[in-house]
């Protein structure tokens, strides 16, 4: 991450995003209007031309997934498992949204179920300016209530900042940690998940993403790609967990789980018959006690 630019990653998710809301059913799973207008101009021309020819959507699907090796699925995939896990939470009382390095998260706007709820984004000073700046010339709903909260993972202290913009650890809560996890060490994970359990209130739900080291079967590439993926960036993956011990930190943490799934679980539910998901990530849904 440098200090002057938004985290390049979370501009590319939302890139994929925005080419997603551009293609037809069955690909549009988790439309963003929004994210188009997030992104630089030239990260937006995919999802522009794509807009123009629907006819074309199985091949830009096809040539976007195996250009970045499932990444584009993932993330698509992704978007829409964590929204129905927030639509769930939100049913079930949750007040407050935390999103965990938000990055050009839109979800505070395109979800209705959070009208009147209170969005706490949560990143770097970086993306915060930079998103401020994008939605200035955005039409989004009026009635949602969003802090941004400045933070550096490695430094600062969650429950600090977040109780300073007005977070409520009573009121019940739903927490989004998407695509973050990768790039902190296990140290850190583990104390933002320590954080985290101290600030919900019981009943409260966590999503948390997460990569697992290449040592079992058909994820060895990943763990090769990674030190090329993270220098590409700019951001160093150095956080690839075993969901064992990934349990483990949110157990200590006085969280249960709820679920535990990875694209190729949320192909089967959302593209039947797809079968060119890979597990890049897996994604854990976890209970307050």
């Amino acid at each position: 991450m440098r200090a002057d630019r938004p985290s390049l990653t979370s501009s590319l998710v939302a890139a994929v995003r925005a080419l997603y809301t551009a293609l037809p059913p069955p690909y549009d799973l988790a439309p963003d209007p929004l994210a188009a207008q997030l992104v630089p101009p030239w990260l937006a021309l995919p999802a522009r031309a794509a807009a123009l020819m629907p006819w074309a959507a199985p091949a830009v699907h096809r040539i976007a997934g195996a250009t970045t090796l499932g990444l584009t699925y993932h993330v698509a995939l992704r978007t829409r498992a964590i929204d129905d896990a927030l639509r769930e939470g939100l049913a079930r009382g949750a007040a407050q949204l935390v999103l965990l390095g938000a990055g050009l998260d839109s979800r505070a706007y395109r979800i209705d179920a959070l009208a009147g709820a209170r969005v706490y984004e949560v990143d770097f000073p970086s993306t915060h300016r930079y998103k401020i700046e994008r939605m200035a010339g955005v039409a989004a709903p009026g009635d949602r209530h969003v802090a941004r909260v400045a933070i550096d993972f490695e430094r600062d202290r969650l429950g600090d900042v977040l109780t300073s913009a007005g977070f409520d650890p009573k009121a019940p809560s739903f927490w989004i940690w998407e695509g973050v996890t990768i790039y902190l060490t296990v140290d850190t994970i583990a104390a933002t998940l320590r954080a985290v359990g101290e600030l919900a209130a019981p009943g409260s739900r966590l999503t948390v993403t997460y990569t697992q080291p290449g040592r079992r079967r058909g994820r060895a590439w990943v763990e090769a790609l990674a030190p090329i993926l993270g220098s590409a960036v700019s951001e160093p993956l150095r956080g690839m967990i075993e969901t064992r011990a990934l349990d483990a930190l949110l157990d200590a943490a006085g969280f249960a789980p709820v679920s535990d799934e990875s694209a190729l679980d949320w192909a089967a539910r959302y593209w039947p018959g797809e079968a060119h998901a890979r597990e890049w990530e897996r994604l854990a849904v976890a209970e307050r006690r």
